[in-house]
């Protein structure tokens, strides 16, 4: 027991010594890169090729911040291309100048309780319309307490309609359908129950799903 003790102090020590370095020298005041006490010793010449080395640094480190933010902002270019060229399609599966029947969904949700206002609480039940690429924030709002409210994200991605599609951690616990051709005469999906841990916490709400036509369309 006492030698494990001695080997692990014995091997924490030059790693202590070695932070406590690093942090002094990291404090140190500089001139150039190079620490002020070590600069006061340094001769013409090497202050000279001190200088230099750290204009040298200096100019590689803005050519590095000049391409990362060029890369940068090439992305959120396409990024910007991207949602712009996918509103486009989704105002056109509406308008039915594109898509076939499937694109373009009226979905019902009532029934059961979701989370509102830090309690599970019966909601007003709500529909829309929502077409293929689209993403949309739904209000639920208490049926007597109108200020008691809560938004939940619905989203309609290659014919996966998902309900409370949170980015990030709670991703996961979103509830998806996957598109059926029963949706053209209307489906009713009953006692739907999300994990604790999603946004909505969902208990034993309904979703109807219709894949109604387009516009202009026969299909």
């Amino acid at each position: 027991m006492h030698v494990n003790n001695f080997m692990r102090h014995t091997i924490m020590r030059p790693i202590f010594i070695f932070l406590v370095l690093f942090l002094l020298s990291s404090c140190t005041p500089r001139i150039y890169g190079v620490p002020e006490e070590q600069w006061a010793t340094l001769s013409k010449d090497e202050r000279e090729q001190a200088i230099e080395h750290h204009q040298q640094m200096e100019v590689l480190r803005e050519q590095r911040r000049f391409e990362e933010e060029k890369v940068r902002a090439e992305q959120e270019r396409q990024q910007r291309l991207e949602m712009e060229q996918q509103q486009a399609q989704v105002e056109q599966i509406y308008a039915g100048e594109r898509g076939i029947r499937g694109d373009l969904l009226r979905v019902t949700i009532h029934g059961g309780e979701l989370r509102i206002n830090g309690k599970h609480r019966a909601y007003k039940p709500v529909s829309f319309q929502i077409a293929d690429g689209e993403q949309k924030i739904i209000t639920f709002t208490h049926p007597k307490k109108h200020h008691y409210q809560t938004d939940i994200m619905i989203n309609y991605d290659d014919g996966i309609l998902s309900f409370d599609d949170e980015q990030g951690r709670k991703h996961r616990y979103r509830y998806e359908l996957a598109y059926q051709p029963k949706w053209r005469r209307g489906m009713h999906y009953r006692n739907i129950t999300l994990n604790k841990h999603s946004h909505s916490q969902a208990r034993n709400i309904a979703i109807i799903v219709d894949a109604i036509p387009l516009p202009h369309r026969r299909y």
